[in-house]
């Protein structure tokens, strides 16, 4: 549970090693009193300082149908995801990120036996995985995030991943991603999801959306209200869900 108080304190980025749990905060004030709180120590560091330390514990992860690994690790079980997040948030080793890969699959799967290859949307993309491994199981894929490093590395990835021509990225968030889709997905945090539900019912026409980023319990019917959506399947993996939502009278995409 020391994660889940750490992100409710205001933690903007968590990597466990072994017993370990190091807790990044942007406010000094937020990380001494968590410190205080769990009785660990606070060290105050260069904003870069550490952002390559996670590529030493770095290892491979068996999600969905896909072997998740850095390109510095030798190859595995195929097929595989082969992604470098450089500065940018996803190597597919969080619990959100492998739910949210596990939950696409299944979804893209029952999209087979449509007329036209599926259509997919990646709002907050991060690395690329999902968008990548939504490329990879045969679909199109819009990806956005407003960090530009994030559309570095996606397509960056999609690139070393051979689905480049499948992978749309583009800087922004749901305005830059208006269109129809046959699955969306948005894996963020749920103040994040809260802040940018409107803005993808209004420029997404998607009957079904992939959330994921969500600490079990409260924050999943949090999610579906602010999508205006029920929830039809819900995952969960440690004290982290992902959902499947059904959004309710979605608005027709912005032109």
């Amino acid at each position: 549970m020391l994660s889940t108080d750490a992100w409710i304190a205001g933690a903007i980025g968590i990597e466990e090693l072994g017993d370990d749990l190091r807790v990044a905060f942007s406010d000094p004030e937020r990380a001494d009193e968590y410190a205080e709180a769990v009785g660990g120590t606070t060290i105050q560091v260069a904003d870069d300082t550490g952002l390559d330390e996670w590529r030493t514990h770095a290892e491979t992860h068996r999600v969905g149908p896909f072997t998740i690994r850095p390109p510095w690790l030798a190859q595995a079980r195929l097929p595989e995801l082969v992604i470098d997040p450089g500065r940018a948030f996803g190597s597919g080793s969080h619990a959100s990120t492998r739910l949210a890969v596990e939950i696409l699959a299944e979804q893209l799967s029952d999209l087979t036996s449509a007329p036209h290859r599926p259509r997919v949307a990646d709002i907050g993309c991060g690395s690329g995985v999902l968008a990548i491994a939504a490329a990879s199981l045969g679909a199109t894929c819009v990806a956005v995030d407003t960090d530009p490093a994030a559309i570095d590395a996606t397509i960056a990835n999609a690139a070393a991943n051979g689905v480049a021509a499948s992978v749309d990225a583009r800087p922004g968030s749901a305005r830059e991603a208006a269109g129809e889709y046959d699955l969306s997905v948005v894996n963020v945090t749920i103040d994040i999801h809260e802040a940018i539900a409107a803005r993808v019912r209004r420029h997404l026409l998607t009957g079904r959306l992939v959330v994921s980023g969500l600490l079990a319990g409260p924050q999943e019917a949090r999610a579906a209200d602010a999508y205006n959506a029920r929830i039809i399947e819900r995952r969960q993996q440690g004290e982290w869900a992902g959902l499947v939502l059904h959004l309710h009278d979605a608005f027709p995409p912005a032109r």
